[in-house]
């Protein structure tokens, strides 16, 4: 792999994980599996999923309180379920009492946490790590491994993204002194960025990028188109990712309705919030809720796509965000549109921006006809920069002066 240098090899990184490894594939396990190809990564999947009801999540992660259990996933890369961690927050609890709990439950957890990482390091005879977070809950483990090194991956506003805008201010000052505490921190947009580097001068913007191999595969002749998309009528205009509050409703049933003869298809985790626009989507002819699917086989959904959707709200944590699927629609020769995130406008050139809900609907319409052979070969040249390989190198270049 001709894009890593010849740095930073054999070291050992305790991968405290935002998300299981076996779920939505996004830059954690992107990261950690090509990190791993020249060092040790034990990659800690996380004890809480706010998806997943906190008392079955107990249940199943109940052995993980009393023994070490592993899973080796690649010759370098070692796979650890930890303990259930209890929930942050209860949304019915006032500001004054979640001043006083919230604390209470991130040193319980922490605590926990640290055990379970120190009977791993311990197990696998691990000295002089380096420790990799993800989460603003985390400062508490630093000091607590013999650490070399620590680095903080930041990969959304979390104070934005929290349902509960009472503990915004609690989550914004946990995050405040973990990046103080930390050694380096790499964010995936420019506006995290800046954010931090008031915190931390040490702060790099390290974007999010693709497999461009996988992604690419779409393009290739004679890939296995998957029964549950055949036989949906074309032109199909999708949207491959987890479906959450980000996604504008609004927008999709508009989409639908404009469109009839088109088929909208929606590949992902399906947690859209419940409303009324929601409902009626559901209702509509031609709309397809596919499901979540393995990362492998995302290519051949993506081949029957005409067109690619971002479609995500403009609010929020979504104005500092820099969306994984831009470039793996890019790197299938997707045409693209999307709202008018401020990450996206330097792309303008191979994707299409609707700034209003008439705009993105019409540029729709525009874009399940650009299938010119210029126009592919311009989105496949944009994505084969922008590859986990030179994020990987990007990482390794800004690590190594502080090894």
């Amino acid at each position: 792999m001709e894009v890593l240098e010849d740095i930073m090899q054999n070291e050992t990184i305790l991968c405290i994980a935002p998300r299981d490894w076996y779920g939505l594939w996004k830059e954690a396990q992107s990261i950690m599996s090509l990190i791993a190809t020249r060092n040790r990564v034990l990659y800690f999947d996380p004890g809480r999923d706010s998806n997943h009801p906190a008392f079955s999540e107990l249940v199943d992660n109940l052995p993980n309180f009393f023994r070490l259990r592993t899973q080796q996933v690649g010759d370098n890369l070692t796979v650890i379920p930890t303990p259930s961690s209890l929930p942050h927050v209860r949304r019915h609890l006032p500001r004054s009492v979640l001043r006083v709990t919230m604390p209470l439950v991130v040193k319980a957890n922490a605590r926990v946490l640290i055990r379970h990482v120190q009977r791993a390091m311990k197990a696998l005879d691990v000295k002089s790590p380096i420790l990799w977070l993800y989460s603003p809950y985390h400062a508490d483990l630093i000091g607590n491994f013999g650490e070399k090194l620590v680095c903080y991956y930041n990969y959304d506003e979390f104070a934005e993204y929290v349902s509960n805008a009472r503990i915004r201010e609690t989550v914004r000052h946990y995050e405040a002194q973990l990046c103080k505490k930390v050694d380096v921190i790499f964010t995936t947009s420019r506006a995290q960025c800046e954010v931090r580097k008031a915190y931390n001068p040490n702060t790099f913007f390290v974007p999010n990028a693709v497999d461009f191999e996988l992604f690419n595969r779409a393009l290739r002749p004679g890939i296995e188109m998957p029964d549950d998309i055949a036989k949906i009528p074309r032109p199909i205009i999708g949207y491959a990712g987890r479906m959450a509050a980000q996604i504008d409703i609004v927008l999709l049933r508009r989409i639908a309705e404009t469109y009839p003869s088109f088929s909208l298809v929606l590949v992902g985790p399906d947690e859209l919030p419940h409303t009324k626009d929601e409902k009626v989507l559901r209702t509509l002819n031609n709309v397809y809720f596919l499901g979540w699917k393995k990362p492998s086989d995302l290519p051949n959904y993506l081949q029957a796509f005409d067109a690619a959707l971002i479609p995500y709200q403009l609010v929020g944590h979504v104005l500092s965000g820099y969306p994984t699927k831009l470039h793996e629609y890019l790197a299938a020769g997707r045409s693209v549109v999307a709202t008018a995130m401020p990450e996206l406008l330097p792309y303008k050139n191979v994707l299409r921006i609707g700034k209003t809900h008439n705009e993105f609907i019409t540029l729709v319409g525009e874009a399940v006809k650009d299938k010119s052979y210029q126009a592919i070969e311009e989105r496949i040249s944009v994505a084969r920069k922008n590859t986990w390989e030179e994020r990987v190198a990007e990482i390794y270049r800004i690590l190594q002066p502080m090894l």
